[in-house]
């Protein structure tokens, strides 16, 4: 029998209290992380880049090889993830997919990314892997695309594994990790060509610590550096040659550096992810900015830098945040989730703030403390906001490109005319012009879709024609005496115009309902 006194008791106290406040504080944080981003995951309308990766994924499901275009689109991971989800749930076409299938696989992304910071525990202590946990689960940037079907949650996750795994490499070269390395550098290439922009970010980095690792000789990274560079190239092909089936995707995945097409449209100011993220803006009703992640990752790093034992996780970390926000922002092409593995690492870095947090002041401590209770709560209503009734509204910071709500509208009003007693078939639909996605989303109940660059004259006997911009003019032309035409839109400032054929248009009209 162990016997304790009351010294023993009042020693132990503060550790207890301590240990059930970590836990307490990972069970808000993981409960918050899934609170935010599966309330409503079917709210937002389709994206046009969600429903171009619901096309690619359905010709996966319907039994398509896999053929990877190095012109357009991203890699293989998304569709090779979501197919399981999809089959699981009994969807196996382009009719039968479901948003909520499309978008569970982000969303459980972004859990898995919370969950990461995990990995740093043994290094840091308990308290800044939950202070960075915190901010990611809390992120509306994160949060924001976390629930959207495209390939930048699953870069998200795969890169901070990988940054975690390359810290251990570096710390101690051994096959495990470099194995590990590898592993996780091979599924970013799977999932997006910009996974190079990282590896430029981390080299970069790494140059900054040169100093620090010339206590181990170069000669001990030769080989574990040779294994991943290996099992990160094997990881890619496997997808990217669907099972090492087609060799000519694993060649395509390196011409795709060379030959790629950026649409037009998308060129922003160097400045524009300052503006997106940290810049106060107040619409809406609030205030938009997740400044405080930059205050606290300043605190941090001056910890680490002037006050830590071991600075090389600090610069490291500071200077992959700085590269990759210089390259990003040099770049013309600019889109917000391009930033989300950026902005992890400044989460993380953030998170450092709370490093030896046991040495410091009360005072200081109270102040680190409330600055991450107010950040996370301050971050959470941005999210709620983003992702609520303003998911697609052109003011939201967030929401880039959106999908009007009058889209999903022209399917369901098609469908009721298409039940009215008498009604003719309205198929074919035809669409007329060029950047029509999502339509075809919301087109795929119908039997037969048909897609003209421009319009001929075998519209004019159509029941159904739906015109891009560019093709209106010529289109009011061609069906004014055979169709009657409705104004509709399908993104923000992409107005569409819908032709209902006159006799199908006259049943409409003269319908009991009506």
């Amino acid at each position: 029998m162990i016997c304790m006194d009351e010294g023993d008791l009042l020693f132990l106290m503060p550790k207890m209290t301590q240990r059930s406040l970590i836990w307490i504080g990972w069970l808000a944080t993981i409960t918050l992380a899934a609170w935010l981003r599966l309330i409503n995951l079917e709210i937002a309308p389709i994206h046009a880049d969600e429903a171009t990766g619901a096309r690619i994924l359905a010709q996966r499901l319907e039994g398509q090889p896999y053929d990877f275009d190095p012109k357009h689109f991203h890699g293989p991971i998304l569709g090779a993830v979501t197919a399981p989800i999809a089959r699981i749930r009994g969807e196996n076409s382009w009719p039968e997919l479901s948003l909520y299938t499309l978008r569970i696989g982000p969303v459980l992304a972004g859990m898995a990314t919370v969950l990461t910071p995990l990995l740093w525990i043994r290094r840091f202590g308990a308290a800044p892997p939950l202070g960075a946990a915190a901010l990611l689960a809390s992120s509306p940037l994160l949060v924001y695309y976390n629930r959207i079907y495209i390939h930048e949650s699953w870069l998200l996750l795969f890169g901070i594994l990988a940054l975690a795994a390359l810290h251990r490499l570096a710390s101690k070269p051994g096959w495990l990790a470099a194995a590990l390395s590898g592993l996780c550098t091979g599924l970013m290439f799977a999932t997006k060509e910009t996974f190079a922009i990282s590896i430029l970010a981390w080299g970069a980095a790494c140059a900054c610590l040169l100093f620090r690792w010339r206590q181990t000789p170069f000669r001990q990274y030769l080989a574990p550096a040779a294994l991943a560079a290996f099992v990160a190239f094997a990881t890619g092909s496997l997808f990217y040659s669907d099972g090492f089936r087609d060799w000519q995707g694993v060649l395509d995945s390196v011409k795709t550096y060379f030959v790629y097409e950026t649409t037009p449209g998308h060129e922003k100011p160097a400045t524009y992810y300052l503006h997106l993220i940290l810049w106060p803006k107040q619409a809406l009703g609030i205030w938009w900015t997740e400044v405080a992640v930059v205050l606290l990752a300043a605190a941090g790093f001056l910890r680490g830098v002037f006050h830590g034992p071991d600075r090389a996780p600090w610069i490291f970390l500071a200077a992959a945040v700085l590269v990759h926000l210089l390259i990003y922002s040099w770049i013309d092409y600019k889109t917000p989730w391009l930033m989300l593995l950026p902005w992890a690492h400044a989460c993380l870095l953030a998170g450092l703030a709370f490093s030896n947090v046991q040495s410091l002041r009360p005072a200081l401590k109270t102040c680190l403390a409330l600055l991450l209770v107010g950040a996370t709560a301050f971050q959470a209503r941005q999210s709620l906001h983003a992702t609520g009734r303003h998911t697609n509204d052109e003011r939201n910071p967030y929401a880039y490109v959106p999908t009007s709500r009058d889209a999903p509208r022209i399917t369901a009003w098609l469908r009721q005319i298409q039940n009215l007693p008498g009604t003719p078939s309205i198929n074919p639909v035809a669409v007329v012009g060029q950047q029509y996605w999502p339509l075809p989303w919301y087109l795929r109940e119908f039997e037969t879709i048909g897609y003209w660059p421009s319009p001929s004259a075998t519209l004019s006997q159509l029941p159904v024609v739906l015109a891009m911009p560019g093709q209106v003019p010529a289109c009011n032309a061609l069906l004014q005496n055979s169709h009657a035409s409705f104004p509709r839109t399908l993104r923000n400032n992409v107005p569409v115009r819908l032709y209902l054929r006159n006799d199908i248009w006259s049943l409409w009209i003269n319908s009991p309902s009506q």
